[in-house]
This record gives structure tokens, C-alpha cells and sequence, in this order.
């Protein structure tokens, strides 16, 4: 693993688990074994740390969330959102989950502080909540949704709602919340089929 990529992956986890303001480079150093000349031989600042951190952890949960769930090609509608809603799951019930969601604690910390990251975690929530209304668009035409389902609140709402059920399994320390806010969203899915 390269040293700049090192870093990257200790800054990932000691965000996640700090915060990014209560994230010195010093911790990222120590937690990294490099030197502050290495350091900043790969990035300006840390504020440009934390754009390559936000976008390597989108990259991941594209790959592991998004990608086999609301853009496979091989599911219907329908069943690219239950996958979905699996994958949040299985994330909620892991040790990663045990923190919380990555973007919604970073935008819960520096959205009113910093507005470059907040557009970046808003173009993030937003590309969720368009391939999950392309969902319910596929879905309506192919018969499987109602026609009258509004594809984008909808969609809003499911993001906003897996957003604060991570958040109060995170404040709990509880995954049964989750999965009961999961089985409510699988029940109002079933409510909108056709």
C-alpha cells in the first residue's frame, strides 16, 4: 500500500470515528507511521485530505451499496431497492456501523462550518436519492409501482429516513432500530406497488 493511500485509510477511520475537527494531522501521522514531510508531500492540507477521504469513501460505498443494488441491471426495480435496503443492514449491523454513516456524521459536523464539503456530501445524497428515484421511474413503467407514486420525494424520504435510523442505531447502540425502520420503508414499498 502506498504511504499517501495509508494515510487516506487511517484519516477515513479516525474521521469516522473523531470527527475531521477533532481529527489532528498528528493523529493522522501517528496512525499512519509517515512523517509530516510525507504528508505533505501528498496533500496541501488537511482540507484537502478530507475532499480525497469523502471521495475514496463514496467510491467504496458506490461499490458496495449502490452499484450491486439501485443500478444493477439484472434486478427489477422492486428488488434494486430491497438490495439495497440489505446492504444497509448488513452495514448497520457491522463494526463500521457501530459508528454510524461516514456522510451523515460528517455533514452533521461541518455542514454549517464548511461549505465545500457540505456541497460535496449534498452531490452525494443527492446522486442516492436520483439512482433511487430511477428506481420508482423503471418501476412505474414496468407496472410494478403505482403510477401515482412521486418517484423523487419518495426517494428523498427513503434517503432521509435510512440517514436517521443509522443515526439513532448509532445513538443506541442499537441495530434493532434499523432494522425496524427498514421493515416500516419494505412495508410503504409494498404500499406503492402496483
Amino acid at each position: 500500500m502506498s504511504s499517501k493511500q495509508k494515510i487516506i485509510d487511517q484519516a477515513a477511520q479516525l474521521i469516522h470515528t473523531k470527527g475531521l475537527n477533532h481529527t489532528s494531522i498528528q493523529d493522522i501521522l501517528d496512525a499512519a507511521s509517515v512523517t509530516k514531510s510525507n504528508f505533505y508531500y501528498h496533500f496541501e492540507s488537511k482540507e484537502q485530505l478530507a475532499f480525497e477521504v469523502l471521495a475514496e469513501q463514496m467510491r467504496q460505498f458506490y461499490a458496495i451499496a449502490i452499484g450491486p443494488s439501485l443500478e444493477n441491471p439484472e434486478l427489477d426495480p422492486l428488488q434494486r431497492i430491497e438490495v439495497f435496503l440489505d446492504n444497509v443492514l448488513a452495514i448497520g449491523h457491522s463494526d463500521y456501523g457501530e459508528l454510524g454513516c461516514p456522510f451523515g456524521n460528517l455533514a452533521q459536523e461541518i455542514s454549517a462550518t464548511h461549505e465545500p464539503l457540505r456541497k460535496a456530501l449534498s452531490t452525494f445524497f443527492s446522486t442516492c436519492a436520483g439512482a433511487t428515484s430511477r428506481c420508482f421511474e423503471e418501476g412505474k413503467q414496468a407496472g410494478i409501482f403505482q403510477q401515482d407514486l412521486p418517484s423523487v420525494q419518495m426517494a428523498e424520504f427513503f434517503v432521509a429516513q435510512v440517514q436517521g435510523s443509522i443515526l439513532l442505531r448509532k445513538t443506541h447502540k442499537d441495530p434493532r432500530i434499523l432494522e425496524s425502520n427498514v421493515e416500516v420503508l419494505r412495508g410503504i414499498l409494498n404500499q406503492w406497488s402496483a
